[in-house]
């Protein structure tokens, strides 16, 4: 996994008890003044996005809304320092704000009228070290983008790669220490590119700026001097400053000098590295599962020299994912987030990485840290605590409570925005107390009598005012609840039943004066559509476990219900993942007692065989879990035949047959050995959604690991696209169990 290069995100694991979607967009209570301006919040709970509560103004004209109305709130869902810390970017799914920390004038640069519908969940950003440049990913396809350069100061973009590979958590590029060079990865090769000069028109060719073959993995940065990348298992460096004399004449002197050979060859597609910046020591992270520290102790071909190598172990979790970080004294540390085996709440961990493993620092709900410019600081959230500790000893420089934090920003080496649940505050971290400069969401919003302000109710007793010259909030400290104006003269304001079932509710303004008429003050809130068809996804876990924490820890942000099928085999295997699995409250169904296939030569099959093999899982899981497997089932592989069927009908099993039409459980063996077709993830993905779209919904499986084989990429590494897809077409994803009557 890659460290996210541009916001910090915590995330809620929140899971329906009951898998069926409700609708997600209510409005608040309205406040009127006497110009006929009105004050409203607008509350999103749909799966996939965090809910809060955005504060609204419109005017009213003719008895309906005039013009577009305007968010005056602006949370703070992912947060970018821009322009040499000069810009506090801000953005949400309404659009992008910035803010001029220096002037403290704050203005919308994109900004949606229509409320949103779909999940919405936002794209990381690559920004420069200098804040001048943005690279970032235009969702085109489901499960691909236009990678994008665009200049700060100049407002202008340039198209890197018309059809990326898109994703929700990295950006494929990274970019030099003083912001001069970059490089990314296109078609399954990495180049290099000064921003500036392909911003002016004037760099050379691609075909002369290509590194390497590989994903962005394959290359890192060290030192703000050189260029490391891996090719097969040989490692080389590149001075930064002969980059162009390389790519120009690599056909003639090679590209760069071999610095050392590792023992196994290096997978870009799912392996990681880093090297300090004297470019001395090397860490690498095999299959996101085995860490290896190395010394590099000469400029040749020779293996590197192994400090520690081992798994990652942990007898109370799984791992997420684990990032490699270095301190100022060149110690390698490395920061996990792992899932607990009997708990839904992610734990983060700091481990000292020298001739063993050490654990320094435990904190649950937590995400990944955002390190200051020097890497001397990190800091991150748990909960409604901000924690800043030092690099170098781990020791904890200080903390900052108050409300739940979404976002955070370095603006220089002491100072920080933490963009929380309430506000956004500027925070140095010298200090105790933090000043709040936008208000994030309101629980109620209304107009304040004598000053004519807008005034912004936190919901902690806590009221805020906004300033309309430069849109920035005060603090007005504790004050008592506002009881809102819905009416004057000329209108009365109300939340009334809609037959549209995206809203809880709409917003009405009724004419008070002349001919009496009701209006709503949005019209879409109104309208009524049909009824969302279902989609249920079906894990089916055989005998390997390597996608089960990616599974369970994307159904959790995206707060939906899959159902599992679950096997003898994988229970007697992997015990822990299967009691982890009953505690995601997730559906859990039956796959027999075995992985073998039913309909293989040499099987007798009869009902009481089919009975005892569906009794004896349902026993082994008993006796794991402390829980019963639902009463679906399916054979392995899903080869099932009439008898098989109907004998597990007498048993009391529904049988569940998913769409089948592409398999994700093809291997680059079985394409070999003429056993199946070999389709990547984002094909499996485009081959589901059409499927779905022309069936009105339906039931996709996803393979939780496969048991023989390889392949380049696995669907349950991009189950995020599969489910962002889902939702934005409009369906409701929902346990199997509702649809099995269609079966």
């Amino acid at each position: 996994m890659k460290l996210k290069e541009s916001a910090f995100f915590v995330f809620f694991i929140l899971f329906f008890s009951v898998g069926l979607c409700h609708a997600g967009i209510k409005f608040g209570d309205a406040d009127i003044n006497e110009k006929d301006e009105v004050l409203y919040t607008v509350r999103h709970e749909l799966p996939g996005t965090i809910s809060y509560r955005s504060l609204f103004k419109a005017d009213i004209k003719n008895g309906v809304m005039s013009g577009d109305p305007e968010m005056v709130t602006c949370f703070p869902e992912k947060m970018e320092m821009l322009a040499n810390g000069s810009i506090l970017q801000i953005r949400n799914r309404y659009g992008i704000a910035w803010m001029n920390t220096k002037t403290k004038e704050f203005n919308w640069r994109k900004f949606t009228t229509k409320i949103p519908l779909n999940s919405m969940r936002l794209a990381p950003m690559s920004v420069s070290p200098d804040g001048k440049w943005l690279c970032y990913s235009e969702k085109t396809g489901y499960a691909t983008g236009r990678l994008i350069l665009e200049s700060v100061e100049r407002d202008k973009k340039i198209v890197l790669d018309e059809k990326s590979s898109f994703s929700y958590e990295s950006i494929p590029v990274k970019w030099l220490s003083d912001s001069s060079v970059f490089v990314y990865a296109k078609d399954g090769n990495i180049y290099f590119c000064n921003p500036d000069a392909l911003m002016r028109g004037v760099e050379v060719s691609e075909e002369y700026r290509l590194i390497c073959e590989g994903t962005i993995n394959a290359v890192n940065w060290a030192d703000g001097k050189y260029l490391i990348y891996i090719d097969r298992d040989l490692v080389y460096r590149i001075n930064a400053k002969e980059l162009y004399t390389l790519g120009l004449y690599s056909n003639i002197i090679g590209k760069g000098t071999a610095i050392g050979r590792l023992p196994s060859q290096f997978v870009s597609s799912r392996d990681t590295f880093s090297v300090n910046d004297e470019v001395s020591a090397f860490v690498f992270i095999q299959n996101g599962k085995t860490f290896t520290y190395y010394g590099i102790n000469s400029q040749n071909y020779d293996f590197f020299d192994v400090i520690y190598s081992g798994p990652f172990f942990d007898l109370k979790s799984s791992l997420l994912e684990a990032e490699i970080m270095w301190t100022s004294n060149q110690t390698p540390f490395i920061w996990t987030r792992s899932l607990p085996y009997n708990s839904d709440k992610i734990v983060s961990s700091v481990y000292r990485l020298d001739q063993h493993l050490t654990k320094i620092i435990e904190v649950e709900d937590s995400g990944l840290p955002i390190l200051s410019k020097d890497k001397s600081k990190c800091a991150f959230s748990s909960g409604s605590t901000v924690h800043v500790y030092d690099t170098t000893t781990w020791k904890k420089l200080a903390d900052l409570t108050g409300e739940q934090v979404y976002s955070i920003a370095w603006v220089n080496l002491d100072t920080l925005y933490i963009g929380g649940s309430k506000t956004i505050r500027k925070w140095n971290i010298f200090d105790s107390y933090s000043d709040a400069v936008m208000a994030s969401s309101a629980f109620n919003g209304y107009w304040d009598g004598a000053s004519g302000r807008i005034i912004a109710e936190a919901g902690n007793g806590y009221a805020y005012a906004f300033d309309p010259a430069t849109r920035i909030w005060k603090s007005m400290g504790l004050q008592e609840k506002h009881i809102n104006s819905s009416r004057n003269g000329r209108y009365r304001l109300f939340c009334g039943d809609t037959p549209n079932k995206n809203y809880e509710n709409a917003l009405y303004v009724r004419t008070l004066t002349g001919k009496a008429v009701t209006n709503p003050v949005y019209s879409e809130s109104t309208k009524k559509i049909e009824e969302k068809k279902k989609v249920a996804l079906v894990f089916d876990a055989y005998d390997n476990a390597d996608g089960l924490t990616r599974i369970l820890y994307e159904m959790g942000l995206y707060n939906v219900t899959g159902t599992v099928f679950i096997n003898g085999e994988f229970i007697r295997r992997y015990p822990n993942e299967t009691r982890q699995i009953s505690v995601s409250k997730n559906e859990v169904a039956s796959m027999f007692f075995t992985k073998s296939k039913l309909t293989q030569s040499g099987f007798v099959i009869d009902e009481n065989y089919i009975r005892r093999g569906l009794a004896r899982n349902e026993d082994e899981y008993f006796a794991c879990t402390k829980k019963e497997l639902s009463l679906m089932w399916h054979d392995p592989f899903y080869e099932g035949t009439d008898k098989i069927i109907e004998a597990g009908k007498n048993a009391g099993y529904a049988y569940i047959m998913p769409f089948l039409g592409v398999r994700d459980s093809v291997s680059l063996e079985d394409v070999v050995n003429g056993k199946g077709k070999y389709v990547s993830p984002s094909e499996i993905i485009d081959v589901y959604m059409k499927h779905l779209k022309s069936n009105g919904g339906g039931i996709v499986p996803v393979t939780v690991g496969l048991s023989n084989g390889t392949r380049e990429s696995y669907l349950y590494d991009s189950l995020d696209l599969l489910l962002s897809a889902i939702l934005d077409a409009g369906f409701d994803i929902v346990p199997v169990r509702y649809l099995k009557e269609q079966l």
